[in-house]
């Protein structure tokens, strides 16, 4: 049977609003009547031009808006995603602490001193803490006020970092694991405010240490990867690669992949640092790998987006299963059965086909001027002075 172009426009129209969420109040509920339909219409092109990413936009790629804020986009120099929480810091280093699920504006408070740089900002929702990690100190508030809290051993609301911080840490238990300035690694007790443990892998640390399968995943500027025990700081195991390491290695309790600057994207044992195989490429990679269901996507410099098996049989050089040239992004996560990839050169999504390397949607979202994807949300800021928060259109 086939259904008039009337009714198909109103049915398109009704699943953009019943995407957007909230954002379905400034739209007419009705759909019943052409005028609505046309107002209504009316409305989502001009959000898709406010926005970071429209309604319209977001629905092609497999997302829904969950809640936007206004926001002065020039001032804000950074964005963290935490636990439930998202962090706004300023320039003037005020933070400012959103509910991750609702959009709710919490509080905002002093972050760190004028010349202070802001590395992290951490949740702790067990004790309802927030640590803001600065080059040379932590300072912990309150996650329901943002009211500086005396803490540990110190009695102070700042704890001193015996090392300083070059990168974002992790938090294990009573832990804030992080890469330091002169390349260790350092285990910062947060709740007792002093530092436990440190080791030194090479020049500064480049990368977020991450853990996965008891281990401590790090890799220096000088192009050392080492796993360390997540509990007692022991080394491993420790590999040194010809040239430095691209982005942030990608991990699973079993094993771990890093890409370098040397032309190769190289699979470990997590457990011994064994090789598992190590692909050579024709220029150095600048990014790193993702590592996803048994995977491996990697952007590759005039190749694009290609997709390697996680764990080949007898297959030393690798085993590449397809390579997308028309995807120049990087893979951030999913939507739905779909990889979500990004190019922060070109302001451009895709989503992409994990089974063919086929791109599904392509969006052009030049007003983007920060995104980060982590905890199954995708947080923009851009368009005309907005955060926006986005999630998969149909969460499992």
């Amino acid at each position: 049977m086939c259904m008039p172009i009337h009714s198909i426009a109103r049915l398109a129209l009704a699943s953009a609003i019943a995407l957007t969420g909230p954002l379905a109040s400034s739209l007419e509920a009705s759909t019943t009547d052409d005028d609505a339909i046309a107002r209504n219409a009316a409305r989502v092109t001009q959000l898709e031009l406010q926005m970071p990413l429209g309604p319209r936009s977001a629905s092609s790629l497999g997302l829904r808006v969950a809640w936007r804020h206004p926001i002065n986009i020039d001032s804000v120099i950074n964005l963290f995603v935490s636990n439930g929480a998202v962090f706004v810091v300023d320039r003037d280093n005020e933070v400012t602490m959103f509910n991750q699920d609702t959009g709710l504006k919490q509080w905002t408070g002093f972050g760190a001193g004028g010349n202070d740089i802001i590395i992290d900002v951490v949740h702790v929702p067990s004790v309802e803490k927030v640590l803001i990690v600065r080059t040379n100190s932590i300072l912990t508030i309150s996650a329901s006020t943002g009211i500086p809290m005396l803490h540990g051993a110190t009695q102070s609301s700042v704890q001193p970092l015996e090392w300083l911080a070059a990168t974002p840490g992790t938090l294990h238990g009573e832990a804030y694991i992080y890469g330091g300035l002169a390349g260790e690694v350092v285990w910062q007790g947060w709740g007792m405010g002093f530092s436990t443990r440190a080791h030194r892998i090479g020049r500064s640390v480049d990368s977020q240490p991450i853990v996965a399968g008891g281990a401590v995943i790090a890799a220096s500027r000088s192009g050392t990867l080492a796993a360390l025990n997540v509990n007692t700081g022991s080394l491993l195991w420790e590999k040194t690669l010809f040239d430095g390491i691209s982005g942030v290695p990608s991990a699973t309790r079993a094993m771990v992949v890093v890409a370098s600057r040397d032309q190769h994207l190289r699979m470990f044992n997590i457990n011994d640092g064994s090789l598992k195989w190590s692909k050579l490429f024709k220029v150095p990679l600048t990014s790193g790998p993702m590592l996803l269901n048994n995977a491996v996507y990697q952007q590759v410099p005039g190749l694009g987006l290609i997709k390697m098996s996680a764990a080949p049989q007898n297959s030393p050089g690798g085993v590449e299963e397809w390579a997308a040239a028309d995807v120049h992004g990087d893979v951030i996560g999913t939507s739905g059965d779909l990889l979500l990839a990004w190019n922060p050169s070109t302001k451009q999504l895709q989503t992409v086909s994990a089974n063919t390397g086929s791109v599904d949607a392509s969006v052009s979202a030049r007003s983007i001027e920060q995104l980060v994807s982590k905890d199954g949300i995708v947080l923009l800021l851009g368009g005309d002075n907005e955060l926006e928060c986005l999630r998969p259109a149909f969460e499992r």
